[in-house]
């Protein structure tokens, strides 16, 4: 794939925070585009060296290894996910006393018109494609998603599972717990078609905006995946009804010639 092929854009915003625990990043190795957003958390220094060196791991182990090999890129995404989890879990402050910080990943690969993503933590992940509307590719791993698994196999009723939703938004999984309960990727490619939109984004983002909103915006950009980046993260704060946690884009936007 040549790289007039893909047109990327990437933004990120402080919102109301005091620190920037979001870390991004994007890469062309060969002919394989590599993006990845990480969200840190466990205090301000916690959540951005958590961030950034899951970041690190990703780009580290991007640059040491070839990607000729397509039919291994969800084996790839599993390693470099399984490496970014020690690293983070591993981390210690200057007493030597580990940190328990956590971050968040999610991280794409399209070689040609061949997508591949991963996922761990809360992150997000939509599609848009060029004839259809946005949706979300990956999901939250947190508690709801534990509790309505839950709720389908008979196991809590319906006031059971509604009285624990105060819990929701806790992560079940995320780079830095150790052991990584639970990651998700794709297994095979998703082939994309001309002119298909791809959002990496932190949790700032969805929460301030909806998927309508997130797809006018996109679409209002007029294909320029830098503004289209910046007016996202922007646009988030702006909205934002209560203080905006940092919010980080990556716009990736698939064409043929």
């Amino acid at each position: 794939m040549k790289r007039e092929d893909i047109d990327v854009g990437a933004y990120s915003v402080i919102g109301d925070r005091n620190s920037q625990q979001d870390s991004m990043g994007y890469e062309w190795k060969e002919n394989t585009l590599v993006a990845a957003v990480c969200d840190g958390m466990g205090g301000m220094a916690g959540g951005e060296q958590a961030s950034h060196v899951a970041i690190q791991t990703i780009f580290g182990k991007l640059r040491g290894e070839s990607l000729y090999e397509e039919g291994r890129y969800p084996r790839w995404i599993q390693e470099v996910f399984v490496s970014a989890d020690r690293n983070v879990y591993e981390l210690t402050d200057g007493n030597g006393n580990f940190l328990q910080a956590g971050s968040t990943g999610v991280l794409l690969m399209i070689k040609g018109s061949h997508l591949f993503w991963g996922s761990v933590g809360d992150s997000g992940i939509y599609l848009l494609p060029n004839d259809g509307v946005l949706r979300r590719v990956n999901r939250m791993h947190n508690y709801s998603l534990r509790l309505e698994e839950m709720y389908q196999k008979g196991e809590i009723s319906a006031v059971e599972k509604a009285a624990e939703e105060v819990h929701g938004e806790a992560l079940i999984s995320y780079l830095g717990i150790g052991g990584l309960p639970l990651m998700d990727f794709s297994r095979q490619f998703y082939a994309m078609e001309d002119g298909d939109v791809l959002i990496l984004c932190s949790d700032g983002l969805y929460k301030s905006l909806d998927e309508q909103q997130i797809q006018v915006i996109i679409e209002e950009s007029g294909g320029n995946m830098t503004l289209a980046a910046q007016r996202l993260c922007e646009e988030a704060w702006r909205l934002a009804t209560g203080k905006q946690d940092n919010t980080t884009v990556i716009a990736v936007r698939y064409f043929r010639r």
